[in-house]
């Protein structure tokens, strides 16, 4: 591939690069720097017969954005999922918001950290599983399992 070309290729692709990139990692400027970077990467690979361009490099972008997130936190072991649960939002919140936050207090480990990043930082069950080192299938099951004794322990305090 000729750099003309190259740069022909990147300009088309670069906003849809950079909107998968700013999906994923939330920031534009960080997100413009995992462009560049999968840009530089591809150009070397412009000697590889790569079927459709585009396609690897939304993968490429994908891949890094993600090693960006695990980066910023660190992958989550046990033992940093116990400090994040105590990150969990209670200031301004009425009687029932405490209620619920003290039930969730109550959820094992993993669950309660199931439960902040889905519904706290809004991350999606693949980002989850990626972030965590488990299958989607596992968040999934994770996530229902404390939806499910959050609401049987709210019917109880409730009561």
């Amino acid at each position: 591939m000729t750099i003309e070309t190259f740069k022909e290729k990147a300009q088309t692709m670069r906003p849809m690069l950079l909107a998968t990139a700013v999906r994923i990692v939330g920031e534009k400027a960080e997100a413009e720097d995992i462009v560049q970077d999968a840009l530089l990467r591809l150009w070397q690979l412009r000697d590889e017969p790569i079927q459709n361009v585009e396609g690897m490099a939304r993968v490429v972008v994908q891949h890094l954005s993600y090693d960006a997130v695990r980066r910023r936190h660190d992958c989550i072991s046990i033992e940093k999922a116990e400090d994040m649960t105590e990150v969990l939002p209670s200031e301004g919140l009425d009687d029932e918001g405490e209620r619920m936050m003290a039930l969730v207090r109550q959820l094992p480990t993993l669950q309660q950290t199931v439960l902040r990043l889905r519904h706290v930082e809004g991350m999606e069950m693949k980002e989850m599983a990626e972030l965590i080192g488990v299958t989607e299938v596992w968040v999934r099951q994770s996530l229902s399992r404390a939806r499910r004794r959050l609401m049987e322990q709210y019917g109880k305090v409730k009561s």
